[in-house]
């Protein structure tokens, strides 16, 4: 039984090193393919609407009516005692100015209401998070109060306000789920893109680019006559085989201290012919440091641990 080692593998010659690269790169360009969309990355989940919401919906824009109409009220009487006061009568009519307060008001309170509550649910760790939820306080308190002067009982007043926020948390949570979905589909879609721009400059940036570059220096070395022995060797050995070629291409990239010695282990003058081994000789050096004991090679196919046994 004879046994190899990896300083018995033939190695490439730089064209043919070249020639892997160049054949990694075609690779990888068509791996790239078109430019990704946003589209690709959304996914068909279900809908954040139910048939419950719909009912909460209905819900919602009775109270909103009630509510609304409790304000028009109460801000028809502060603007009419306000006009005069204010000095109003100069620049409109006391209608326009009574009509903007009652109905501006509506959607500044009922929507501001819900739009900081958002606000304060997608906003983390910093102060604006606290003021959001100081806002939505201040939209509570006046609908509140415009609901409590409007002058009917007390849990009449109270009613639909209460219904009217309650269903405004709602959905509020039905926004911030749908904008977590939207952040995570940009999320995806922005990844995609850095690898693509990336890829495009410089193909060999591309995370399938070092396994193609392998792969094809692999199928160069086998494709050598003297290294037909190899054909069955197991994936670490492969995988040294492929490091030692892509290594020696960088030796200049070396930051180590330089020397102008190099001190190289002689072979062994006699090998027992019960266990034939060969050492790794003048193997480079930066292998020799990835492993411990030497990769060798039965020619059967079986890796050895460099004490003979497999």
């Amino acid at each position: 039984m004879t046994t190899y080692t990896l300083a018995d593998l033939k190695q490439l010659t730089l064209d043919q090193y070249d020639a892997c690269k160049e054949r990694a790169l075609e690779r990888t360009h068509k791996r790239i393919g078109e430019r990704p969309t946003r589209k690709q990355f959304e996914r068909e989940l279900g809908r954040l609407w139910t048939m419950l919401d719909l009912i909460a919906l209905v819900v919602f824009a009775c109270a909103l009516v009630v509510s609304s109409a409790h304000i028009i009220i109460h801000m028809g009487k502060l603007a009419s005692a306000s006009f005069d006061a204010t000095g109003a009568a100069a620049f409109m009519p006391k209608e326009v100015f009574v009509a903007i307060h009652q109905w501006a008001l509506i959607p500044l309170a009922e929507g501001s209401l819900i739009l900081f509550t958002v606000m304060f649910s997608v906003t983390h760790h910093t102060w604006r998070r606290w003021l959001y939820l100081l806002l939505a306080a201040v939209a509570v308190t006046f609908v509140l109060v415009a609901n409590l002067q409007s002058g009917i009982g007390l849990l009449e007043s109270i009613l639909a306000p209460a219904f009217t926020i309650g269903i405004g948390l709602k959905l509020e949570m039905l926004i911030v789920q749908s904008l977590k979905r939207r952040r995570e589909v940009d999320q995806k879609y922005q990844e995609a893109m850095n690898i693509y721009e990336a890829a495009t400059q410089d193909a060999t940036a591309h995370p399938t680019y070092s396994r193609h570059l392998m792969q094809e220096i692999w199928q160069k070395l086998m494709s050598l006559k003297a290294n037909q022995v190899f054909a069955d060797a197991p994936p670490g050995f492969k995988r040294l085989a492929v490091e030692r070629e892509m290594k020696r291409e960088n030796w200049m990239d070396d930051t180590s201290e330089r020397v102008d010695v190099v001190e190289v282990e002689a072979p062994p003058k006699e090998v027992k012919a019960e266990n034939p081994q060969v050492p790794f000789g003048n193997l480079v050096p930066v292998l020799a440091e990835s492993a411990s004991m030497p990769m060798m090679l039965h020619a059967n196919g079986h890796g050895t641990n460099g004490t003979g046994k497999s």
